[in-house]
């Protein structure tokens, strides 16, 4: 709905006097508001399937990755081609445990020591193609540093 829209309907439900379309348009108008508002965050998408043990794979940010998960570095700057590569800024899938030797539980531990929680997940699957997935979700580290204000202790001077 576009503003100029909202402010007619806003509008006649005020010349109608229809209280209860008054006060859910003030309601959606502030929860917009409040949308538009919301902090950016930093999101990790965790995908766990069983075969042949288990794969974990990411999706997210390249340099997000690369901060919670150190040792895949070199990995994700040299593999041009690889499928998992396919933007110069994000990978869609890239399998952790082919270049670290973590399982589900202890990937999703250093995710929560590193400020994330769940936001989402779900599973589902046949016999042999069961996955789970999670997204994970943190304040952007980013937004906090441009946001927080530098503060400079001031001394009475003899």
């Amino acid at each position: 709905m576009t503003s100029r829209t909202f402010h007619l309907l806003y509008e006649e439900a005020r010349y109608y006097q229809l209280t209860p379309m008054i006060k859910e348009l003030e309601r959606w108008k502030q929860e917009r508001e409040q949308r538009r508002m919301a902090q950016p965050c930093d999101c990790l998408v965790v995908r766990v399937t069983p075969d042949l043990g288990e794969r974990i794979a990411l999706s997210g940010e390249k340099v997000l990755i690369e901060e919670i998960f150190p040792e895949t570095g070199d990995v994700m700057c040299n593999s041009v081609n690889a499928g998992w590569n396919q933007d110069p800024t994000h990978v869609i899938r890239f399998p952790l445990n082919g270049y670290c030797r973590l399982n589900s539980v202890q990937v999703l531990e250093r995710l929560f020591q590193k400020g994330f929680s769940v936001a989402a997940s779900c599973g589902g699957g046949v016999d042999s193609s069961q996955f789970s997935e999670y997204v994970l979700c943190r304040e952007d580290r980013r937004s906090l540093s441009i946001n927080t204000p530098i503060r400079i202790k001031q001394e009475p001077l003899d």
